[in-house]
């Protein structure tokens, strides 16, 4: 027997002595393991690569085990290879815990290796010492967690995919190259499948509408050949299909609305007594919240994770409020995405990013032109006027999408102009100078407030305004005396001034939304001149204003002597058949 299988055999002993012990591992591990540490050299040199073989040796073992037996005996023989390692003598590389559970899941099922994957949840912080991603268990880690996401079915184990990419996350800088997609690549095996066998009008707009899919899964074939005039065209055609739908539904609900309010017992806005079949009772609160939980089920289960695409649902699928939102989402991002090709973006994107930077996010070298940004414009209007409308809380879940596109624009702004960096010298330069700014613009605003105000513009002046409001006399008295001077016109100059502006209008007084902005302007004139003209006549004529007026008979209508009325002319007439009543002069008889 050779020295190395001498020394399997001893370590692969100590080995089964430390999993089948009941002390602590780090007890077992200093009391049968670590003494080999200290042997001769000879044993010393074969001591990492013995320790590995015989815990590979292991695990190939393990993994005969059936589900119940193998997962604690895994965890055990992993557990006890982190502790070698964290042992003071180094018993074996830090990366060999990582290759051993990647050899364990590539023998079993995924329903197994999702609960060997949380060994790596767990015991994170253990792990993850000094991980540098570019070699070593950084790459032993993203090797075998895309591995496990290669495996792992979208619609059966979605789940399990998100907590390995939640892991990878947390694990791995936002700017690491793993995890940009330097070249801009779309998943193009997400493929619909639908049958563009059929004829007529209706199957001509199911193909139009499944059609765009391959599109949407791979948004730069949009700028090849004539493609992207085709695919804004179609989604006009989908957006129009999709307005009759709501209008239907709109007239439909009246309908019901209209059926329902005739057939009700309410009258006056009493309610009717309550009927035998419970109608009108008070529910409890116990079966409103047994119904809400009811609807969100309901909702919970209209989420799929692939279109259902067959053309016998595709009528029913269009006519449902949910199906029709999840598009108009999906149609809202690709014009977000076009729109990172207007040229008012792109020469924002250009002139932030750093010149000749090979390490760049690359983008297709296409603009879109004029007329086509019109076009996705109007898009997009109609894409949020619909979205308001499908949904219950439209303005509320428009209002939620916007802020998410928003936030997905400035990632993509972080991505290609900054390289997906947050401490280079360009992004802290860039802050600091908008720092200076902002704080630059705060002491603007503060030597403007702190300014002493200027001095009121007055007719009066100030002088006189302070003379008024420290006047000691009685103001009944000083309102009453006749022989103080009265700078207020009379009412025939008056009078005649308003009627050279133009009093009263031939159009009438009453504001209409139809009125030009010049109408608009003209009847506004005319009340200030109507309101100064029995401002002014209150004074000498104020008797005149209770005093009824005989109407025109020509006014033969309520309509049009409502519009022709004119409180100036009547007391223009009363004041002409009695200019001499006067509110001081007046006795009484």
């Amino acid at each position: 027997m050779t020295s190395f299988e001498s020394l399997c055999v001893k370590i692969e002993q100590a080995v089964n002595r430390c999993l089948d012990s009941q002390e602590p591992l780090e007890e077992s591990i200093k009391k049968y393991l670590v003494p080999f540490a200290n042997a001769n050299k000879e044993i010393v040199d074969l001591r990492k690569a013995t320790l590995e073989h015989v815990f590979k040796k292991l695990s190939a073992r393990i993994s005969t085990y059936p589900p119940d037996r193998l997962i604690p005996a895994a965890f055990r023989l992993l557990n006890l290879v982190l502790g070698c390692h964290e042992a003071e003598s180094f018993l074996c590389e830090q990366a060999i815990t990582l290759t051993i559970l990647e050899e364990l899941m590539e023998t079993q099922p995924l329903e197994v290796c999702e609960k060997l994957y949380s060994f790596l949840e767990t015991n994170k912080k253990r792990l993850l010492v000094n991980l540098i991603p570019t070699q070593g268990k950084g790459l032993i880690l993203l090797r075998l967690s895309n591995e496990l996401i290669r495996r792992a079915s979208k619609s059966n184990h979605n789940a399990f995919r998100g907590r390995i990419l939640i892991f990878l996350s947390n694990t791995y800088a936002l700017g690491e190259v793993s995890g940009v997609n330097k070249g801009g690549e779309c998943n193009v095996d997400n493929v619909t499948h639908y049958s563009a066998s059929q004829d007529g009008e209706e199957a001509a707009f199911y193909n139009t509408f499944w059609g765009l899919q391959a599109y949407f899964s791979n948004p730069p074939k949009l700028f090849k050949d004539n493609n992207l005039e085709v695919v804004l065209n179609n989604i006009g055609i989908v957006l129009n299909r999709f307005a009759d739908i709501i209008s239907r539904e709109k007239l439909k609900t009246a309908e019901e609305n209209l059926g329902g309010n005739r057939n009700n017992d309410f009258e006056f806005g009493l309610p009717s007594p309550p009927s035998d079949d419970g109608c009108g009772k008070k529910r409890k609160f116990v079966e409103i919240e047994e119904e809400e939980s009811v609807s969100f089920s309901k909702d919970y289960v209209k989420y799929f994770p692939k279109y259902l695409s067959s053309f016998a649902l595709f009528d029913k699928e269009i006519s449902d409020p949910n199906f029709r939102r999840i598009v108009l989402v999906q149609i809202l991002i690709i014009m977000q995405y076009l729109t990172g090709f207007f040229p008012e973006e792109q020469a924002r994107i250009n002139k932030a990013k750093a010149p000749h930077d090979a390490a760049a996010v690359q983008l297709p070298t296409y603009t879109i032109m004029e007329p086509q940004q019109h076009m996705i414009q109007d898009l997009w209007n109609k894409i949020i006027g619909q979205l308001e409308q499908t949904t219950t809380n439209g303005k509320n879940f428009v209002r939620t999408i916007l802020h998410i596109l928003n936030m997905e624009k400035r990632w993509n702004y972080w991505k290609f102009a900054d390289n997906c960096s947050f401490g280079s010298e360009k992004v802290m330069k860039d802050r600091a100078e908008r720092a200076r700014e902002d704080f630059a613009e705060a002491l603007k605003r503060k030597a403007k407030m702190s300014k002493p105000m200027e001095p009121l513009d007055n007719k009066m002046g100030i002088n006189k305004l302070s003379e008024f409001w420290t006047r000691e006399d009685d103001d009944e008295k000083f309102l009453s005396d006749t022989s103080r001077n009265i700078i207020a016109p009379k009412f025939d100059t008056v009078y005649e001034r308003i009627k050279q502006d133009g009093y009263p209008p031939e159009i009438g007084f009453i504001l209409d939304s139809s009125d030009t902005v010049e109408e608009k302007e003209l009847k506004e004139k005319c009340w200030v001149n109507k309101w100064f003209a029995l401002r002014t006549a209150r004074h000498h004529y104020l008797l005149h204003f209770n005093k009824p007026v005989k109407k025109d008979a020509k006014l033969k209508n309520a309509k049009e002597e409502e519009e022709k009325k004119d409180d100036v002319e009547a007391l223009k007439m009363l004041i002409d058949e009695n200019p001499t009543c006067s509110s001081g002069s007046v006795t009484k008889k």
